[in-house]
């Protein structure tokens, strides 16, 4: 009963993730402005995750207690494993260095406050591991999204937005700065700031960016299911969503297949309202690489649910662009004021980023410290002009040394390598995190996106076999 519960209790903290309810313990400030990156919250996920760590320490010292055999037992399985070995020496190398960086830390409390929530993350990650079965995980994952993606289209058709505390939302206004918005042109002459969709999310770009894994997640489950409610192939790891020797209705199957190809068509749609090229960039590299492989391994069965997935997503994309081409074709010309402003304010972050990294190529100016090592370096600028480099290994690099990033991509070149050659859709989901962590900073700035982080690699490594189902 303890297991189960703590199975459930992560699937509905899956569930809740997209929505970033929190309680501000206190505000960062730099200039008599706020600054989000150094501020400490409370998130309404962590409590519940603290209450399933406890459930599952709980439970493994009952286990051990009364001899029984506790599926977590063995934290480092030896043979099925989530954890290959070499994985978990360069996370434990990576979380000692940013423990060892808070002694040299401007902002002590800050790396301390950032160190527990990589702590958290990585408890995360061991509770989807030991506790979670990956087709109800990706099942929870891809209806988590349903509600923020219908809420972003709204936003996007609406242009207009709401701000909810006990749902984490805030409001964004197109005549305000800094809100994400697109500038629509009429005989040459700016008329209009169309707003971008922001869903549950902080931004168009994690919006869009978390859509974009939930849209790859749906093609896996379509790739693996048919109408007869069977998966195609017998070794797959996702057999378990329809149990093998139990009946089912007809209605039912076609029941989870309109729901998934539900799903996919309004994810489409969401990630064109985000109007983020990452995300764009991203699906579109998951999707090559699952129609590579599965086209080199003759696996047409499968090959044929991917390109009616995508012709659901072309649909979409192709009706929205219809609609709204005046603003796709800003995005990708670029050239107006506005998006020559974001490329010029990232060139801004990538030189900042350079001379912290100058200053500090070592050791890193310590984890959770990059802000307040900008704010001593340019002490007068406004609260609102310090953000994070838009690239997550120069940030690493930055805040833990030449040392921290070596750990952090020799991690991700590993599991890549052991999960790419293995499994294609593994491998697609990985591929599709590069444009957000070379184009992007939310993965390791932001709260949601270590989470997030987590389980994508989590679902990753479940797709791939690697773990065991328990």
């Amino acid at each position: 009963m303890m297991k189960k519960i703590i199975e459930f209790g992560i699937y509905l903290l899956i569930f809740l993730l997209p929505w970033q309810t929190r309680w501000i313990v206190e505000a960062g400030k730099i200039n008599c402005g706020t600054s989000e990156y150094l501020t400490y919250s409370l998130y309404g996920v962590d409590i519940l995750l603290v209450g399933l760590l406890v459930l599952a320490l709980i439970y493994f010292f009952l286990g051990t207690f009364l001899g029984t055999k506790s599926p977590i037992g063995n934290l480092v399985p030896k043979k099925t494993s989530i954890y290959p070995f070499m994985e978990v020496k360069l996370l434990l190398i990576f979380l000692g260095l940013g423990g060892l960086s808070i002694f040299w830390a401007e902002n002590k409390t800050l790396a301390l406050f950032r160190e527990g929530q990589l702590i958290l993350v990585l408890g995360f990650f061991w509770l989807v591991a030991n506790f979670a079965k990956i087709s109800k995980l990706a099942l929870s994952f891809v209806a988590s999204l349903i509600v923020p993606t219908l809420l972003g289209l709204w936003q996007f058709f609406a242009q207009t937005t709401f701000a909810d505390k006990w749902l984490g939302l805030a409001t964004h206004k197109t005549s305000l700065g800094g809100t994400s918005v697109i500038e629509t042109f009429s005989n040459g002459i700016v008329d209009g700031r169309w707003l971008r969709a922001y869903g549950s999310f902080d931004h168009p770009n994690i919006f869009g960016g978390v859509v974009a894994i939930g849209s790859l997640v749906t093609l896996i489950l379509l790739c693996h299911f048919s109408l007869n409610g069977k998966f195609l192939g017998t070794k797959s790891p996702l057999g378990n969503l329809v149990p093998k020797n139990k009946f089912i209705f007809q209605g039912q199957a076609y029941f989870l297949c309109l729901f998934l190809h539900f799903c996919l068509a309004i994810f489409s749609a969401g990630l064109f309202a985000s109007l983020s090229r990452s995300a764009w960039l991203a699906l579109m590299l998951g999707v090559i690489f699952i129609g590579a492989r599965l086209l080199f391994q003759k696996k047409f069965e499968d090959l044929k649910s991917l390109v009616s997935g995508g012709i659901i997503i072309s649909a979409v994309f192709l009706v929205m662009f219809l609609g709204y081409r005046n603003l796709v074709n800003v995005r990708v010309e670029g050239g107006t004021r506005l998006e020559n402003l974001s490329l010029d304010q990232r060139e801004v972050y990538l030189q900042q980023a350079k001379i912290l990294i100058t200053k500090n190529p070592t050791m890193g100016v310590a984890i959770g410290n990059y802000i307040s090592s900008l704010a001593k370096l340019k002490p007068t600028d406004q609260a609102w002009t310090y953000q994070p480099v838009h690239n997550v290994l120069l940030l690493i690099w930055a805040e833990l040394g030449i040392f921290g990033l070596m750990a952090f991509v020799g991690f991700l070149a590993s599991l890549s390598w052991k999960l790419g050659r293995k499994n294609e859709l593994s491998g697609a989901l990985l591929i599709a995190l590069l444009p957000m962590l070379l184009l992007d900073h939310w993965l390791w700035s932001f709260h949601f996106g270590l989470l997030f982080f987590a389980l994508v690699i989590a679902l990753a490594t479940g797709f791939s076999g690697e773990k065991k189902v328990i």
